[in-house]
């Protein structure tokens, strides 16, 4: 179905908008023209169905007229909606749960074993650190004593 002036005027009354806020979106350079250029045109295009929406604060497929698939089924077993399994059996829910457990375990144990090798690595550099600052220093000593002699 076309988009016309009075379809953009009605839904702009619904969304509290302005028709003149759309036009000037539209077309804003050309202030002569009106919504009733609407009615001739047989292919508005997507660019300016987007633009109408924005403005308006609706959905392109409700400027478009588009019917909205209402279904009443819910995402679970036996249904095409999200292809989601739902279970409510206490056993199936336990060994679900003891296997996001074991998941879970696995991954804090991953986190302790990185946080032991990182503070062992930070050891490890600071006394290599310390090692080269006391060489330093005793470059620096032997520098100053060469000089002196």
């Amino acid at each position: 179905m076309q988009i016309t002036k009075d379809w953009i005027e009605e839904l702009s009354r619904k969304y509290g908008k302005r028709p003149k806020e759309v036009r000037d979106a539209l077309w804003p350079d050309s202030q002569g023209k009106s919504l009733k250029y609407l009615d001739t045109v047989k292919n508005l295009g997507i660019d300016k169905a987007i633009i109408i929406a924005d403005v308006i604060g609706c959905s392109t497929d409700e400027l478009l007229r588009r019917s909205f698939p209402v279904t009443p089924l819910v995402a679970g077993n036996h249904n095409q909606v999200g292809n989601v399994n739902i279970t409510n059996d206490p056993e199936s829910l336990q060994q679900i749960i003891a296997a996001q457990k074991q998941i879970i375990d696995h991954q804090e144990a991953e986190i302790k074993r990185m946080v032991i090798n990182t503070k062992e690595q930070l050891k490890v550099k600071d006394q290599q650190i310390s090692e080269l600052g006391s060489r330093i220093d005793r470059l620096i000593e032997l520098a100053q004593n060469s000089g002196n002699q």
